[in-house]
């Protein structure tokens, strides 16, 4: 028995931990599959909800420096019409699908759910906030759209109203929220409101020193009176 403990302290040294130590973030990625389909299935019954929202955010931020103000954002079959009141009658509307745009909830809360103790108050607050930074963030990526197509889409009435350093700046915007934006946003609003329970998943010292301050607060605040 006194050779088996130095062995086992090389063995974990090494980085061969036994699967008890490996529970937390293994557990993760076990309830992960199933918070995925439950998140599909969450997004699929807030869609409409969530399009109108960003929809109406997108409206008004474009609205609120826009003068005068002509720009309508008309939600139909999850796509956005953009609408001008300056435009001909018999002008095509253009649209902005939104499914694009919004997908990445899916993403934000198939993390969460997959989290420990999911529904609990403090998650939930997290996630309310997370949400809350996400649907800026899609509520952005749709006004940039918009200016884009402004700014490039719609012939010599784009030429006279935009500047070459507006159109750059405006697609710029436009892509950066399209592809590294709407991939990477769900990660990071996770990770931000939820640092110390990944850390704690993933065995980190950070983690187990924010375990331990949990546990010595409880011990000083010793057993209720």
């Amino acid at each position: 028995m006194d050779r088996v403990g130095p062995f086992l302290c090389q063995a974990r040294a090494a980085g061969f931990v036994s699967s008890a130590e490996r529970a937390p973030h293994n557990r993760f990625l076990l309830r992960l599959p199933v918070a995925l389909l439950a998140a599909l299935a969450l997004w699929l019954v807030l869609r409409p909800v969530i399009d109108t929202a960003v929809a109406g955010l997108a409206e008004t931020l474009i609205r609120a420096f826009e003068y005068p103000r002509v720009t309508r954002l008309v939600v139909d079959d999850h796509r956005a019409q953009v609408r001008r009141s300056d435009f001909r009658t018999d002008s095509k509307i253009p649209a902005v699908a939104l499914t694009d745009i919004t997908f990445n909830t899916i993403v934000l809360l198939s993390l969460y759910l997959a989290l420990p103790r999911p529904l609990s108050r403090r998650q939930l607050e997290r996630l309310f906030m997370g949400a809350c930074v996400l649907y800026l963030t899609q509520a952005l990526n749709l006004v940039f759209h918009v200016k884009t197509l402004y700014a490039l889409g719609l012939g010599e009435w784009s030429q006279q109203q935009y500047s070459d350093l507006a159109r750059n700046v405006f697609g710029f915007l436009r892509y950066f929220t399209d592809l590294p934006g709407r991939f990477s946003f769900p990660f990071l609003i996770w990770l931000g409101f939820n640092w110390d329970v990944v850390m704690q998943l993933l065995g980190t010292p950070a983690g187990d020193l924010d375990g331990q301050k949990k546990r010595l607060k409880k011990k000083r605040s010793g057993p209720p009176k």
